[in-house]
């Protein structure tokens, strides 16, 4: 864990990079998102299985934090504090320290360009039918023309349905190079050019997200099941309605995927489309083991096209 810094914008981003904030949207804005009808037991298992696999990839993510870059920042910390008690000496050493632990990062890996030192997670989850959710985006439309500007923003800002997992990093593009040059500063007695130095320093951690769009994770779940299923030989006549409902289940996930904008339209068409072909080669109790092939890239592609671009300056 990051202890925190005297410097309150330091304080700030470290309580920031611990933060896990669960927002549960029944109800949203002038549209009034209402909470869905009855749940089966069948959505509530999906549900809880969703939440698991957005869990599991936040887990993998803190495996890669790296120690010595946690231990890096720490130091950094450090040192611009005791710069300003006064304490150059001490300063220097802790500069020296946090530069070796870089170096060591960079021995094992010297191509690496960001080195993870914190995860954090926000996820929304919106509960709320697809008529609600085109309302709101019809009403955000109609806000925009008449030039609403902030009232649009107020309809859109709860139109998600997804878990960003943020990993905080050290760019060692130009981390290692700052601090050896706040290094030769401070030997050089020049304390205040030192301190504006590693507080830009501080300031240039890069933030990249892994956007995990929860109703694609939904449908990906509700097709692992149909698949099993659709391998069945003799299906019995409650099994392959079981088959149906998983499929049209699917289907509404990614319907709420394309309401909410995860994904490209070109994606969504295919989907559909896909989803109609198994119905209908699962319809009279056929069964077949590739199936569902040519479906599954087409959720690749809605993850991977709803992903951020890494930002900066995570103190501000």
């Amino acid at each position: 864990m990051i202890t925190p810094s005297y410097n309150s914008r330091i304080f700030k981003l470290c309580l920031l990079m611990l933060i896990v904030v669960t927002l549960s949207l029944g109800n949203l804005g002038p549209a009034g998102l209402a909470l869905s009808a009855t749940q089966t037991a069948e959505d509530k298992a999906t549900k809880t299985e969703t939440t698991k696999r957005s869990e599991q990839k936040t887990t993998d993510k803190r495996k890669e934090i790296v120690s010595e870059a946690v231990s890096t920042l720490r130091e950094t910390q450090d040192a611009l504090k005791l710069l300003d008690e006064g304490k150059s000496k001490e300063s220097l050493a802790a500069v020296e320290r946090a530069t070796g632990k870089l170096e060591i990062v960079l021995a094992r890996d010297p191509k690496i360009s960001l080195v993870p030192i914190d995860v954090r997670v926000v996820t929304s989850n919106i509960n709320g039918t697809l008529d609600a959710i085109k309302k709101s985006k019809q009403e955000a439309e109609k806000a925009l023309r008449e030039g609403r500007v902030q009232d649009a923003r107020n309809l859109l800002s709860g139109l998600s349905s997804e878990t960003i997992i943020s990993t905080i990093n050290i760019p060692l593009a130009t981390y290692p190079g700052a601090l050896k040059t706040a290094a030769k500063l401070i030997d050089q007695n020049k304390p205040g050019e030192a301190k504006a130095l590693l507080q830009r320093t501080l300031d240039t951690l890069v933030v990249t997200d892994v956007v995990v769009p929860l109703p694609v994770v939904g449908a990906r779940i509700y097709l692992e099941k149909a698949e099993q299923l659709a391998k069945k030989q003799n299906r019995t006549q409650q099994e392959s309605k079981k088959l149906s409902d998983l499929l049209n289940a699917a289907d509404t996930q990614i319907k709420y995927a394309q309401e909410l904008g995860y994904g490209q339209k070109a994606d969504f068409d295919s989907f559909h489309k896909q989803i109609l072909q198994i119905k209908i080669k699962t319809a009279t109790g056929n069964f077949g083991t590739n199936f569902f092939d040519q479906i599954k890239p087409y959720m690749e592609s809605m993850t991977k096209s709803s992903q951020h671009k890494p930002s900066a300056n995570t103190s501000k």
